[in-house]
C-alpha cells in the first residue's frame, strides 16, 4: 500500500468515524432528555414509550430507503444530508412546548438520519476490503459509543448551566458545523466515486441481496433483534429506575454517562477480543453477563449502582460490535450498502417497538418488573448463537 492510499484510508476511516459520532451521541440524548420533556409535560410511562419508540421506528423505517437513495445519488452525500436533518430536527425539538411539536422534531431528526449508519458502514467495509476490515469496523463501532459517552455528557453539563432547550439548541448549531468540516474532509477523495460505479457495474451481474447464507444470516438477524430490544428498553427506563432509587435528576446524566462509556469499552474490545476467541463464544459470553448485569441493576442498592452501570455498558454493548463487523462477512460486496441498509431497518424498526410495548408494560405492572423482562428476553439469543459460526 503506497502511502497516499493509506492516507486515503486513514481520512475515511477518521470521517466516518466522526458521522458516527455524531449521530449516535445526538441519539443517545434522547435517554437524556425523556426524562426531563416527561417532567414538563406530565407523560406517562406509555407515552416516553412512543417517543422513544417513534424515534428510533423513524430510523428503521427510512433505513432501507436511504440505502437505495445512497446508490443512487452518492452514499456521502446522504450522510450530510442526514447529519444536517439530525442536528436540525435538534433544533426543532429546543423551540417545541407541546407532544406533538416534540414527537414531530424527533420524527424529523431520524428520518433524514436513518441512512448513516448503513451507508458508512458500506463505504468503509470497501475501502478495508482487503485487510483490515474487522479492526476498522470494530474502530467505527467503537467511535459511535465513544459519541454516546461525550455528547450526553456534555448536555448535562450544558443542561446544569443553562436550561435544556437551550443546551440543545448548542449542540444542534455545533452539530451542523462540524457536519460540514467531514463532508469537505471526506469529499476530495476520488476513491468514494470510483467506488461506486462499481458497484453499479457489478450490481448488474449480482443479483438478490448477495446473502451468502440465508440460515446464518437469519440467526444473526434475529440475535439483532432481540440484542437491540432489550438495550432499547432498558437504556429508556433506566433513567426513571435511577430516579426511582434516589439519584437525582441532575446526576442521571452523568449515571448514563458511565453506562456509555461502558459501552464505548464493550464495543471496542468486544470486536477484537471475537478475533481471538471466535463469534459464538463472544455472544454467549456478552449476552450471558448482560443478563446478570441487567438483574443486578433492579437488586442492588444506590452505592453499589454506580460501580455497576459501565460493567453493564461494556457487556450491553459489546454483542452489537460482534453483530456488526459479522454482517458484511455473510454478504458480498456490490450489495453491502442495501445488505447493511436491511439488517439496520429490520433491527433498529424492532428495537422502536420495543419502548412502546414495555412501556405499557411498565404502567400496568411496574418499572422493577419490565427491567426484569429485558434480561429475560436475552435468553433466547443463546441457542441462536450457535448458527453463527462462519
Amino acid at each position: 500500500m503506497n502511502p497516499t492510499q493509506k492516507s486515503n484510508k486513514t481520512r475515511s476511516l477518521f470521517s466516518f468515524c466522526a458521522f458516527h459520532f455524531l449521530d449516535d451521541g445526538f441519539t443517545d440524548s434522547i435517554y437524556l432528555l425523556l426524562p426531563l420533556i416527561a417532567a414538563e409535560l406530565s407523560l406517562s410511562f406509555s407515552q416516553v414509550g412512543l417517543l422513544k419508540g417513534i424515534f428510533s421506528g423513524s430510523t428503521g423505517l427510512f433505513q432501507f430507503p436511504l440505502s437505495l437513495l445512497g446508490e443512487k445519488i452518492g452514499e456521502l452525500l446522504v450522510i450530510l444530508l442526514g447529519t444536517f436533518g439530525l442536528a436540525g430536527g435538534f433544533l426543532l425539538l429546543s423551540r417545541s412546548h407541546t407532544f406533538l411539536t416534540i414527537l414531530f422534531s424527533l420524527i424529523f431528526a431520524k428520518v433524514t438520519g436513518a441512512g448513516q449508519h448503513g451507508l458508512s458502514s458500506s463505504i468503509l467495509s470497501r475501502v478495508f476490503e482487503v485487510s483490515g476490515r474487522r479492526a476498522a469496523m470494530g474502530t467505527y463501532n467503537f467511535s459511535g459509543d465513544l459519541g454516546k459517552v461525550c455528547i450526553p455528557f456534555s448536555l448535562a453539563l450544558m443542561i446544569n448551566l443553562w436550561s435544556w432547550r437551550q443546551a440543545i439548541l448548542m449542540l444542534s448549531l455545533v452539530g451542523m458545523a462540524v457536519g460540514v468540516v467531514l463532508y469537505l474532509l471526506v469529499s476530495k477523495q476520488k476513491e468514494h466515486s470510483s467506488m461506486s460505479q462499481a458497484i453499479k457495474k457489478s450490481s448488474h451481474s449480482e443479483k438478490g441481496w448477495g446473502i451468502k447464507n440465508r440460515k446464518k444470516f437469519s440467526s444473526l438477524l434475529t440475535i439483532g433483534i432481540i440484542d437491540i430490544s432489550a438495550r432499547t428498553a432498558l437504556l429508556t427506563f433506566l433513567p426513571f429506575l435511577l430516579l426511582q432509587k434516589g439519584i437525582p435528576m441532575t446526576q442521571v446524566g452523568f449515571a448514563l454517562t458511565l453506562l456509555f462509556a461502558g459501552g464505548a469499552i464493550g464495543k471496542f474490545t468486544c470486536g477484537v477480543l471475537a478475533e481471538w476467541f471466535g463469534i459464538i463464544p463472544m455472544v454467549v459470553g456478552t449476552e450471558v453477563l448482560t443478563i446478570v448485569g441487567i438483574l443486578s441493576l433492579t437488586m442492588l442498592p444506590l452505592s453499589a449502582i454506580w460501580i455497576v452501570l459501565p460493567l453493564v455498558g461494556i457487556v450491553l454493548n459489546g454483542t452489537s460490535s460482534v453483530l456488526y463487523a459479522t454482517v458484511a462477512e455473510m454478504i458480498s460486496p456490490a450489495s453491502r450498502s442495501r445488505g447493511y441498509g436491511l439488517y439496520y431497518a429490520i433491527t433498529l424498526g424492532s428495537g422502536a417497538l420495543s419502548p412502546l410495548i414495555f412501556g405499557l408494560l411498565t404502567d400496568s405492572m411496574g418499572l422493577s418488573f419490565t427491567i426484569v423482562m429485558t434480561a429475560l428476553m436475552v435468553v433466547f439469543t443463546i441457542p441462536l448463537s450457535r448458527h453463527l459460526s462462519l
